[in-house]
């Protein structure tokens, strides 16, 4: 019999994520045989980052086809079964420091973490990759700033992922068509000098009923979301390319290197030459 969730909410400024343990599995594909895991309970938040498969993850009696770039999310009480072959990147961890010890963790409901799905195909697995590879990375190292560092690289999974799912899982809405449209564009064009009226007549509204529909859909404003998206644009650059800041910020549709590094240190806390030297190997 299932155990009864113990469910809380917990406020964004809450979530202070600690890892519990993290691991590789199955990278050089030495055992590539198909199989079952024993079924088990979730006691964890557990992240799983997909390099290779041929295989499925069941999660609630639901059997997920799983394959390369795909972002696993699997919460405390959740009954799931792996089903090899599969290669992946795991995060085990805790959403308060209160947590950490308890058998199995509450089952937390907060608008963010309750908008991830139990899958999803990310837009940069090198992203992700990387990022995953630096908590391992940092795990293994055990250095007194490691704690500081794998924090904040759980937050950007979070953060990274939430921003994915919603576009791909928009809220129930007579404009879902013309957000999906806008999105696409926004997207498309995103290195170019874009303006809400360009948007606006790409989707055949007015700009202040567009800019209205949109933010109360998504959240946030056309431009929030253009902006957002150059930013990851940018930080996969810096994670994965020697190109040098005047370069990255052009590629992802700043005007200028100072705009790029102002906006980036407004919404990262850190200067783009620094985020990309803590993500970087040893």
């Amino acid at each position: 019999m299932k155990t009864k969730p113990n469910e809380q909410k917990i406020e964004t400024k809450d979530i202070k994520p600690s890892l519990i343990r993290t691991y590789a599995y199955n990278l050089n594909k030495n055992d590539w045989t198909k199989g079952k895991f024993p079924l088990r309970m979730v006691d964890t938040y557990e992240f799983e980052f997909i390099m290779a498969s041929e295989g499925f993850m069941n999660l609630e009696g639901i059997r997920y086809p799983l394959k390369p770039g795909d972002l696993c999310l699997r919460k405390p009480y959740e009954m799931t079964m792996g089903e090899p072959p599969y290669a992946c990147y795991m995060i085990s961890i805790s959403l308060k420091d209160e947590d950490l010890l308890k058998k199995t963790h509450p089952l937390y409901h907060n608008d963010i973490i309750d908008a991830l799905p139990p899958v999803l195909s990310v837009k940069n697995p090198k992203y992700y990759e990387l990022i995953f590879q630096k908590i391992l990375d940092q795990y293994i190292r055990n250095e007194p700033s490691s704690v500081l560092l794998i924090s904040s690289l759980i937050l950007e999974i979070i953060y990274a992922a939430y921003q994915e799912a919603k576009q791909y899982y928009l809220p129930s809405s007579a404009y879902s068509r013309v957000i999906t449209k806008a999105i696409s564009f926004i997207e498309s064009k995103s290195t170019e000098k874009l303006s809400l009226d360009v948007i606006s007549e790409h989707v055949g509204m007015s700009s202040s009923h567009f800019q209205k529909i949109f933010k109360e859909t998504m959240n946030l404003s056309p431009n929030d979301y253009l902006t957002n998206h150059r930013l990851t644009k940018a930080k996969e650059l810096l994670l994965t390319t020697s190109d040098s800041m005047i370069d990255i910020a052009y590629r992802t549709g700043f005007d200028s290197n100072a705009y790029f590094s102002y906006v980036f240190k407004q919404k990262m806390k850190v200067s783009p030459s620094i985020y990309r030297k803590m993500h970087q190997k040893p």
